[in-house]
């Protein structure tokens, strides 16, 4: 359970009698907990907060379960996302499974049907820190796909930026040379400082905050500090 107070909640629920009494539980759980009664609200407050794992009723008014959980996964596919619902029905199931979402739960949601949909999305975010460095808010590197993300969206890099930029996160905690940039980032041909420092120019650019410290006569450091 102490796995829990690291991640933030956002819960949907339009029934407030039922969000009132379930808020109070998840509250103690989570590290944060934001609360919504409709869909459109829970968009807006997952844009603002984004949370580890959303927790949403189907049947709402104004975006129900299914539409807000298709609008996050136009951008998003890896927010953790639970609906529940009244019916077991098969075509709510057969979205379900589309969505990758991490369960389908028939209400009411008890601790015996809740916990273990919670406990799987919590593993899921454990297991996904042996392959996600995080380099700032929303911004990191994904080393399953060897991609960079900000917000959950994919940084669309060159070959060239994205070599780079990952050379410095994978020796974040050194100065990594001339010499080893030249043979990893051009693979061996040539590069010349101005060539280097126009591609930097570029990348500096695309990623969120400049993380790329220069050493001098040395080469470059990934620096995280702000």
């Amino acid at each position: 359970m102490d796995d829990f107070k690291k991640y933030t909640i956002l819960y949907i629920e339009d029934d407030e009698g039922v969000r009132t009494i379930n808020s109070r539980f998840l509250n103690r759980m989570f590290k944060e907990l934001y609360e919504a009664k409709n869909g459109e609200e829970g968009y807006e407050l997952y844009k603002k907060y984004h949370p580890d794992i959303i927790l949403t009723d189907i049947k709402m008014p104004k975006l129900d379960g299914i539409s807000l959980a298709k609008k996050i996964r136009q951008k998003d596919k890896t927010t953790k996302i639970i609906i529940s619902t009244a019916f077991s029905e098969k075509n709510y199931l057969m979205d379900a499974i589309e969505l990758n979402l991490e369960k389908y739960i028939i209400k009411p949601l008890t601790s015996r049907n809740l916990l273990p949909a919670l406990s799987k999305a919590v593993e899921a975010l454990e297991k996904e820190k042996d392959f996600k460095i995080i380099l700032g808010d929303e911004f990191y590197f994904d080393n399953n796909t060897s991609l960079f993300y900000n917000q959950s969206q994919v940084i669309n890099l060159t070959k060239k930026e994205l070599l780079f930029l990952k050379l410095l996160v994978l020796n974040k905690d050194r100065v990594v040379s001339y010499e080893e940039i030249e043979q990893h980032v051009w693979d061996g041909e040539y590069m010349s400082l101005n060539s280097l420092r126009t591609s930097l120019g570029f990348l500096r650019k695309k990623i969120p905050f400049n993380c790329i410290k220069n050493i001098s006569n040395m080469g470059y450091k990934l620096n995280l500090e702000k």
